[in-house]
């Protein structure tokens, strides 16, 4: 016993003796840099900005070129952090030029991505991609792989201000693969936040939930103030949207605390930017007003550029919601000018679709349609197909690497659980040979009575912690479940399948339920854009062309067929290979007034052109099409979504039975339908002659036939 204790009296000796030798081998300038960085990431800005400058002091007596280079490079990130950009601008400048005259490649390429950002935050983004560039050409020649990783996701950034979602979906996702690769926990956090970003830019706030809340329980466990900040304000921010209007309010007002705790008067006001928005979303107008008018002041004074125009399209909202049409028109032209200067596309779409609201608002038809056609030539520009192609392609991999991290948060946690229940397990058998022995020098019912006591007590435990261990070990079988089922993409067509629309339509129907319960009881305006409407598209006589050209044919013809949907629904719908040349597609909150135009559209484009199957073979073909509208505003409760799609597809076995090529949709159904049976066409054509649905087609009513001949 002794002996072991000597042991470890001189292990733990060493190792203290070891530490102390580690810390001593560090320079001053080294531990000043490194208590500027810990301090700089703790949030106490004050502290981090002392050591700066004691370090840039220490430099003067060294008159070290390459640490004189280290200290401006520390002051500039506190001066970022802070978000005084052009003096954060000057110092790297300053930084880069000295670093250029040493022998520290890596260190000038940190020096460059920063200056990077700090442009990318001005809203220079052609030179914050010159100096990020620069960056990553000298990351990948002394072959930094986490550097380069993390240039990954500055490059992500700055694309998607300029609206390319496309590169800004590739770098992010680049980004994830290599921080995975390295076990970078950080990385992979900026990494799934970002890609969360892009999903919120598109307007898909359910799909970036995911992403952001996973980025956000890392951050906390990393324990940054500022990326904590960050996440907490992006999903108050998307909150909103879903009308959780209690939580968004917590996550917001805990996101402004931080940014005030780190002294980040930029990121303060975008806080503040996103507090002003649900203030306007709850009613609170003149609270709204009030925070938003001192957002644009600052912003002004401190050219915070991209905030600017955030701000100017709140601020114009809430003059629309005062019916304050001429100012809130001078404030979109504001937005736009500052959108421009930015080359942020995406935001001039903003503007000019609010712009179209207010003019049509003012009876102003002509201008409404003129700002329409600008919107359009906007929306052409920076939504193509192809973006949207690739970021659909890429989502396979950004979900396959978020699973594996929680697989392996997951996988952690069970090993600590087993180690747990291991060292419980060995103080069991201790404390046994220990009370064994006891009972030589112990009155025998006193040793009885301990031994039972404590056996049960330790049993107890070891029994909770097999508990726990068997929990994790199912909670980690799930996951893996969850990885082979995450391939949700028809390999035929590159759209969505079925596992897709099942996972994310319950949200969208949540969501779209809330808006019209919160009209229905008065919390709200009638909501507008909150419809879902279930298409299914069915081509007509496809039988034929696989038994007369074949199914490779007949593939090419399903491919066409999904270029032509493309053309006509938008991008953030969902598009659903359904099996064989069934499709289904879901037009998410939209006006359900627009569906009958919606189907005659996509009825023109399978009609009126040709499918190019060979040379000098074209095959004219049609479709029927059956749609129905999910009944949100149902007060007691409403249809699953599968009814829904079960009465679309009647719909369109009506327009099979009435001679093909057509249309019919269900636009309302009665609160006092039963749709617990399976719908059938015969259940349409009784619902449609007691009135218990309103049907619209592009036949007449004569010549609908409710049956098969």
């Amino acid at each position: 016993m002794k002996k072991t204790f000597y042991f470890c009296a001189i292990l733990l000796f060493c190792l203290l003796t070891g530490k102390v030798v580690a810390q001593a081998e560090l320079s001053q300038e080294q531990k000043l840099q490194k208590d500027v960085e810990q301090a700089r990431n703790q949030g106490d800005m004050a502290r981090a900005d002392q050591l700066a400058k004691e370090l840039l002091l220490l430099t003067d007596e060294s008159d070290s070129i390459e640490w004189r280079a280290e200290a401006l490079y520390e002051q500039a990130r506190n001066a970022m952090e802070r978000n005084n950009y052009e003096q954060s601008t000057t110092l790297l400048n300053q930084s880069i030029a000295l670093f250029q005259d040493t022998a520290q490649r890596k260190r000038l390429a940190d020096a460059y991505r920063q200056l990077g950002l700090t442009y990318r935050y001005q809203s220079n983004y052609p030179t914050a991609l010159e100096y990020i560039y620069l960056a990553m050409q000298i990351y990948q020649e002394v072959d930094d792989k986490s550097a380069i990783s993390s240039t990954y996701n500055s490059i992500g950034l700055v694309m998607e201000k300029m609206g390319q979602l496309e590169e800004a979906s590739k770098a992010h996702n680049q980004a994830l693969k290599l921080h995975y690769e390295l076990n970078n926990e950080q990385g992979i956090a900026s990494a799934l936040y970002n890609i969360g970003d892009i999903y919120r830019s598109m307007g898909d706030y359910e799909k970036a939930l995911p992403y952001l809340q996973d980025a956000l329980k890392m951050d906390l466990a990393a324990g940054d103030p500022k990326y904590i900040a960050y996440s907490y304000n992006k999903i108050g921010f998307m909150l909103i949207q879903s009308g959780d209007l209690v939580q968004s309010r917590d996550y917001l007002y805990k996101a402004l605390e931080l940014f005030k705790q780190i002294e980040a008067p930029r990121d303060t006001d975008w806080a503040l930017t996103s507090i002003a928005e649900l203030e306007l979303v709850s009613g609170n107008i003149d609270l709204a007003h009030e925070l938003i008018n001192g957002v644009i002041k600052r912003a002004v004074a401190n050219n915070y550029n991209s905030l600017l125009v955030d701000a100017y399209h709140v601020a114009a909202r809430i003059a629309l919601q005062q019916n304050e049409l001429e100012p809130a028109l001078k404030l979109i032209d504001k937005g736009i000018e500052q959108a421009v200067a930015n080359d942020e596309v995406g935001q001039q779409v903003q503007f000019e679709e609010l712009r179209v609201k207010i003019l049509i608002a003012k009876d102003a038809i002509q201008e409404a349609f003129d700002a329409l056609k600008r919107q359009q030539a906007l929306d052409a520009q920076i939504l193509n197909s192809r973006r949207v192609d690739t970021i659909a392609r890429m989502q396979a991999q950004s979900d396959f690497v978020a699973q594996a991290q929680r697989i392996k948060l997951l996988e952690n946690e069970k090993m600590l659980q087993q180690a747990t229940l291991e060292r419980e397990q060995l103080s069991l058998r201790l404390w046994l040979i220990s009370i064994s022995a006891s009972c030589v020098v112990l009155l025998l019912g006193y040793s009885r009575f301990n031994q039972r006591r404590l056996n049960r007590l330790l049993a107890e435990q070891v029994k909770q912690r097999t508990q726990q261990l068997e929990d994790k070990n199912s909670e980690l079988i799930q996951a893996y479940e969850d990885m082979e089922s995450i391939s949700m993409t028809d390999k035929l067509t590159g759209i969505k399948n079925r596992r897709y629309l099942e996972r994310f339509i319950e949200d969208d129907i949540a969501r779209s339920i809330r808006l019209y319960q919160d009209w229905n009881t008065d919390k709200a305006s009638k909501p507008v854009q909150a419809d879902i409407i279930f298409f299914l598209i069915d081509l007509d006589n496809f039988k034929d062309v696989n038994d007369q050209y074949g199914h490779v044919v007949g593939d090419k013809v399903l491919q066409e067929c999904v270029v032509r949907m493309q053309k006509v629904f938008r991008q953030s719908d969902y598009l659903v290979r359904w099996g064989g040349e069934e499709f289904v597609a879901v037009a998410r909150f939209t006006d359900r007034d627009s569906a009958p135009l919606v189907a005659q559209r996509m009825v023109e484009e399978i009609k009126n052109s040709p499918f190019s199957i060979g040379p000098d073979i074209d095959l004219n073909l049609t479709c029927s099409i059956g749609y129905c509208c999910f009944a949100s505003s149902h007060d007691d409760h409403a249809p699953t979504w599968q009814s829904t799609l079960a009465i679309a597809d009647a719909c369109a076995y009506v327009i099979k039975f009435s001679g093909k090529d057509g249309w019919l949709g269900v636009e309302s159904l009665s609160q006092d339908l039963d749709l617990s049976t399976d719908v059938s066409t015969t259940n349409l054509h009784s619902w449609n002659n007691s009135g218990d649905i309103v049907i619209h087609s592009s036949l007449q009513p004569a010549d609908l036939k409710w049956k098969a001949s």
